[in-house]
């Protein structure tokens, strides 16, 4: 409920002060699961693609936003769940992978955090953590974020967000040089999509 609640006022809020866009929603498969990668330059690019997206969407965080305990709590409720960088978090993998069996979309970032607005090297745990879960995987690439609320802002702005989608593709075939190099591809091919 709490989830569905959030989404529509965001949704709202995007569109009236955002001029809210999104392009490939039909690439979604309709059920079954799936990763979702995009980039990531901005607190808000998991409001935004939890809104562009047509099916509910659970999110890898990092664990220090889960510290405060009422954070914790709304993030738990709009399906995000922690992962501590800079090591292997098994429990995460295993959350992953379990959302994974359960036929849900599960998204995170590869850059492993915030851009300044030019994607950054993908990290090597989550280009593996696709060829491992071996489910289709949309790419998404997030514009306008980044101007909105970088990291560098206190407060978000009004401007134009836009989201594009690409088809789904299969991570088993590629090595993990190959595997980035589709999704950054993917990423900056839709860029041009607007």
């Amino acid at each position: 409920m709490i989830y569905y609640l959030c989404k529509y006022l965001a949704l709202f809020l995007l569109k009236v002060f955002c001029f809210f866009q999104v392009r490939g929603r039909e690439h979604f498969p309709r059920k079954g699961p799936c990763f979702l990668i995009s980039n990531h330059s901005s607190y808000l690019d998991p409001i935004v693609l939890g809104c562009a997206a047509p099916r509910r969407v659970y999110f890898v965080a990092k664990e220090e936003l889960f510290r405060n305990p009422v954070a914790s709590f709304f993030l738990r409720q709009l399906g995000a769940f922690p992962l501590r960088r800079g090591e292997v978090d098994k429990e995460a993998v295993r959350t992953i992978l379990q959302l994974v069996r359960e036929g849900k979309v599960v998204c995170f970032f590869p850059e492993g955090t915030r851009n300044d607005g030019a994607i950054k090297p993908f990290r090597r745990g989550a280009l593996k953590l696709l060829v491992r879960g071996n489910v289709p995987v949309i790419v998404a690439s997030v514009k306008g974020t980044y101007e909105s609320f970088s990291r560098h802002r206190k407060f978000p702005r009004p401007f134009p967000i836009k989201v594009v989608f690409s088809p789904p593709f299969m991570p088993g075939d590629f090595t993990l040089e190959a595997l980035e190099n589709e999704v950054r591809r993917r990423m900056e091919a839709a860029f041009l999509a607007f």
